[in-house]
């Protein structure tokens, strides 16, 4: 687990594991409620001792990893078995006089009869419990590869945006505009701090994302000052609601890179944030360069939306859509549409 797996997953987990087995129980043994419910919160606690555990042990080898893990399910099974027969010794002659005539249940009488009834609950444990570590470590695995994708995703922006921006520097040096790039790279230098201190994984409110775009773009008009404006609709209903960090960079970077420095003319960027029903849908739009440069998908434009797709992909599966093309008002639009979650 090592921080993948959450406390409230191993959770809900263990309390749905034990709540089955609970119900399970209860009807073969009608009426003692009071002697099991004991049994599945001392189970779940336990449960949540093991994942406590098994997190801890990821940072070791493989090989010793494995082995502490089976030894620390057959001790807490052992502990879990042994709390069971104490309760029905202890408790069974007093909450269910008639218990050794119950179907699937009996009171042990005898040291022998305990014994016996231990081995039992501890066979019995071992494998729930070790189901209950296998499923962990199922869960934790595909966790782990769903993170590493998501991570290495994320990445693959920082080199890609770099490239970008340091093209933009060396534009402006090369027109001679030295204050400009003195500016501009002191607003990169910000620009990179903050988004390289970005958790992959967590997603942001879509007014910090948006106050991202806003510095970017504010970088790129020091080299386009004379043809680049740019609008951002961001409504306040949204401002909290939750994106995938720098989920909008690649369209930010197209438009830049294919609309403004491609044309001779003003160009507007308009970025906005809309809500459709239970769905987010945020676009990307520029004026398309003199002939329609961009009525098709020009090179470089496939590493950004591959970029994109990939991540939504493994954010929300198929719940996802994104769309780009020329529009009948003479501009590019670049949309991309995901479930709307609020923080």
């Amino acid at each position: 687990m090592a921080g993948i797996i959450h406390g409230r997953e191993a959770l809900v987990l263990a309390v749905t594991l034990w709540t089955a087995l609970f119900i399970n129980d209860f009807l073969l043994l009608s009426g003692g409620a009071l002697i099991l419910a004991p049994g599945w919160l001392s189970s779940v606690l336990l449960a949540l001792l093991l994942a406590q555990i098994l997190q801890r042990l990821h940072g070791l080898p493989r090989e010793r990893a494995l082995g502490l893990g089976v030894l620390t399910v057959l001790v807490v099974a052992a502990g879990q078995a042994a709390f069971d027969v104490t309760a029905i010794v202890a408790l069974g002659p007093h909450l269910l006089p008639g218990g050794l005539g119950v179907p699937g249940f009996a009171i042990a009488a005898t040291f022998d009869e305990a014994i016996l009834q231990f081995r039992m609950s501890l066979l019995w444990n071992v494998a729930t419990f070790g189901f209950y570590a296998a499923a962990l470590s199922l869960l934790n695995a595909e966790r782990r590869k769903l993170d590493a994708e998501m991570r290495a995703l994320r990445y693959e922006l920082n080199p890609h945006f770099l490239f970008n921006t340091l093209n933009s520097v060396a534009g402006l040096i090369e027109e001679g505009s030295a204050g400009r790039a003195d500016r501009m790279v002191l607003s990169l230098s910000r620009f990179l701090q903050t988004t390289l201190s970005l958790d992959p994984l967590h997603d942001v409110p879509l007014a910090e994302e948006i106050a991202l775009q806003r510095d970017y773009l504010e970088i790129e008009r020091e080299r386009f000052a004379d043809r680049m404006r740019f609008d951002i609709r961001l409504p306040d209903e949204l401002a909290t609601a939750l994106v995938p960090n720098l989920i909008l960079q690649p369209l930010i970077e197209n438009a830049v890179k294919h609309g403004v420095a491609a044309s001779r003319k003003p160009v507007t960027i308009v970025l906005e944030a809309r809500r459709e029903g239970d769905r987010m849908v945020l676009t990307v739009e520029n004026d398309l360069p003199e002939g329609g440069g961009m009525s098709r998908k020009p090179p470089g434009m496939g590493v950004g939306l591959r970029n994109i797709t990939d991540r939504l992909q493994a954010r929300f599966a198929n719940r996802w859509r994104l769309s780009s093309g020329p529009t009948a008002e003479g501009r590019y639009r670049a949309a991309i549409e995901f479930p709307l979650r609020q923080a």
